[in-house]
Parts: structure tokens; sequence; C-alpha cells
């Protein structure tokens, strides 16, 4: 098997990376832009973990809503809660029509008044909150699969299948892209060499832009889309298709498809990392303790210490593929993929079942529920599933009520300050439920 080696290349602004060489050292490994890179746009630069200065202790918040829905799942620590009450009804404010399935979840301005919803007609599109109307749209160049990220100055990062990060202004212009692409050797196959942005950016303290391409996890700068550092998660194979989340202290954790889980220090350090027994789809969540919760395809949910001990596993029975939540009581959920598809709510404490809840069967390797589950402030539970509903759970995993849309519903739920729930769906619109 031939190793993926990093090189970094200046394309003014755009960034891409190359492979090449042979090795055969499997070990994941970093390439970090030093000080004599000189990467164009660059506001800082990045050293060696010998000389960086990582931060303890970082000020965030493990809720959003009241202060918009900035980034996938919410924070940072993509626990997917809320501090705001969402509907207790399927009463519709409006509905948003597109020209291609709604896969990620939306963005929400921290005012409130902004909704920013990609889809698979490659255009990310700005909406308002009041009444569904467009204010713009931006062609990303290919399908979009991944939640767009709100930086503190207003600007939006998303990726796309076009292998490329964009960055958008609050008025919609393109500030700057960063590519991917790998440029295709004689002999390969018509798809070698696209890196697909699959998984949603987060944002650092320093506004550092974090986010999985093929089996690495890159870190830009905001201005110009700078390169800080390259993660190389494994060979061969080895996608990510797991959003990373950022814990308190910094530290930065996802999956890959190449039976690992990592934690990375905030330049890019290999803190620890545990195997799996398939692969890690499924986005992480951080509860308030630290705690890092995450699920596999080996149907395990996994409670594992920020130093990397495992605290707790339970085995769910099925696949686990979207992202974990954790309630304002520390309630850990789940949902899985098969057959006969289910969410669950577990105890953070050992990882003991209190409830699940099944939604309509189905049939095929990819039925399931991809929504990641949203917690508002009173612990009731909102989600989708590939049965085409959308739902609405009481905290004792009750059903409160449920909306049919045109398809599946992969992308998950997202609430605004006035207690709107925002969703999409594959039959390509966008649902907005009132309170």
């Amino acid at each position: 098997m031939r190793p993926f080696l990093i090189a970094l290349f200046l394309l003014t602004p755009s960034m891409s990376c190359s492979s090449s060489g042979t090795s055969n050292n499997p070990k994941p490994t970093a390439a970090v832009a030093s000080e004599s890179s000189k990467i164009e746009g660059a506001d800082i630069t990045a050293t060696s973990d010998a000389g960086s200065t990582e931060k303890k202790e970082l000020r965030v918040s493990s809720t959003a809503g009241s202060d918009g829905w900035t980034t996938f799942r919410g924070t940072g620590q993509r626990t997917g809660r809320a501090d705001v009450v969402g509907p207790r009804s399927s009463k519709l404010k409006w509905v948003f029509r597109t020209r291609g399935r709604i896969f990620a979840d939306a963005a929400i301005t921290p005012d409130g008044k902004t909704i920013y919803v990609a889809s698979h007609d490659s255009k990310l599109y700005a909406v308002t909150t009041k009444d569904g109307r467009e204010i713009w749209s931006h062609d990303a160049g290919g399908k979009i699969w991944t939640s767009p990220s709100i930086s503190r100055d207003g600007t939006i990062y998303v990726g796309s299948d076009a292998d490329r990060l964009v960055a958008i202004e609050p008025s919609g212009k393109e500030s700057w892209v960063f590519e991917t692409t790998v440029p295709a050797k004689r002999g390969d196959k018509p798809e070698a060499g696209r890196y697909d942005v699959d998984t949603s950016p987060a944002l650092m303290s320093d506004g550092s832009i974090v986010f999985g391409c093929h089996n690495n996890l890159f870190a830009l700068r905001p201005l110009a889309g700078g390169l800080r550092w390259v993660f190389e998660a494994g060979l061969g194979r080895v996608k990510i298709f797991s959003s990373p989340a950022i814990g308190r202290d910094g530290s930065i954790y996802f999956g890959t498809q190449g039976n690992y889980f990592f934690a990375l220090s905030q330049s890019a350090k290999v803190l620890w990392s545990m195997k799996t027994g398939k692969d890690n789809d499924s986005t992480p969540a951080i509860g308030d303790d630290g705690t890092v919760y995450f699920g596999s395809d080996d149907g395990k949910l996994r409670a594992v210490a920020p130093g990397g001990a495992l605290r707790w596993e339970t085995d769910v029975g099925a696949p686990i593929r979207a992202p974990i939540s954790v309630g304002h009581d520390g309630t850990v959920f789940a949902s899985t993929f098969g057959n006969k598809p289910f969410i669950a709510a577990y105890e953070a404490s050992g990882g003991k079942e209190k409830w699940r809840f099944h939604t309509l069967p189905g049939e095929g390797a990819f039925f399931g529920i991809q929504s990641g589950a949203l917690v508002d402030a009173q612990g009731y539970v909102y989600f989708g599933g590939r049965d085409r509903f959308v739902y609405c759970l009481s905290p004792e995993g009750k059903l409160v009520w449920k909306h049919e849309t045109g398809d599946h519903v992969d992308s998950g739920p997202v609430i605004g300050r006035d207690g709107t729930i925002y969703v999409g769906s594959d039959d390509k619109r966008l649902y907005a439920f009132e309170r």
C-alpha cells in the first residue's frame, strides 16, 4: 500500500495538497507551516509542538440558540443543545425551496435574522428567518454535503464536492478558496485526486478553520486561507466523514474510516488515539466535564475521558453514523442505521439506556437516521429520519409530533432565537416550524 505524504504548495490565494513517495510507516503524521514557510495571508506563524504555547482552558459555551446557531451542531463541542424552547406542534412558518437535496444542517447568524442553507444544487443560500425570502445565493462549484460555519466577523466557511473550502462574506461575495485537488496520475481512475470536503468546519479560538478532507485534517488561518497545518490520519482508503469537535482546552476530536478515533492538540500533535471495530463516521460530542462521546459502525457508543481513558462503552446493536448529542442533564443521545432504526437516550454516568424510540422501518444498508438530534432548553428532542419524517419527542422519549416531508430527512434541525426549528429534506426544501 502506498502511503499518502504531504507537500505544501502556494497557489495564491488557494492552497493544494499533493501525494508522492513511498514508506512503510503507517503512523499518522502532521506537516506544520513553519516560520520559513511564508504562507500568503498568514496572520500568525505556527511553530512546532516544542515551541507552541497552547491554551489550557477556553471560555466556550456548549449551548446555542439565543446567540445564533453558527456552526454544525450549534457549538464547537457539537452537543446539539439549545438554550431556547422549540415548538410543541408541527405548524409551519414557511418553506424555502432549492433546486437540490438538502443534506447538511443549516446555520443561523448571531442576530437570528439570517439562515444559511446548503444544497446539492451547489449553492449556499442566505434566507431571512422572518419569512423565508432569499437574500442571495453563492455557487460553491459542486454539491455541498457540509454545514456552513460563521466566524465572529460574519464570514461563512463551507466545503463542497468541487474539492474546495470557500470563504464567503456576509454580502455573498467570495473572499477566498482553499483547494484540495490532487493532480491525477496516468492510468488513475477519473475520480482519482478528487478530494471532496465532506466534513463541516470547526472554528478555533484563534480563528483557525479545521476540517477533514479525504484522509487529512486541515487547519487554515482565516486571512486568505493560509495553511497552518495538515494532519494525515492514515493511509489508503482512510477517509474522514466525522466533523471535528473542539474541547474546552482546544483539543480536536474526530473519527476516521480507518477504524480509529483521534485526539489532537491545537498544533496537530496526537494526544491519544483509540482503535475501534469499524468505521467512525459519527461526529463526536463533548460533555461539560470534557468527556468525549462518539459512535461507530461497530455498534458501540463510547465515553472517553479527555486524557484518553475509556470510561464506558455500550453496545447499541446497530451502526451509529449520526452525530451524538448531549442534553442539559448530561443525557447522551445516539441514533442507528439498519432496517429498524431508532434513537436512544443513555445515562452519562455509565451508558445505561434510558429509553429508545423507533422510526418507521425500511430496507437497505443506508437506511436509518443520519440527522443529528437537537435538544431544546426543556429537554425535548428534534430529529429527522430516512422514513421522511421530522420528529419531536418529549424528554421521556414519547412522540409529541411528526411531520412528513417529500423525501429522506438527513439534515439535522437547528433552532432560532425565537424557538423556530429549521430542518432540510432531500425533497429540496427547508422547513421552518414555528413555536
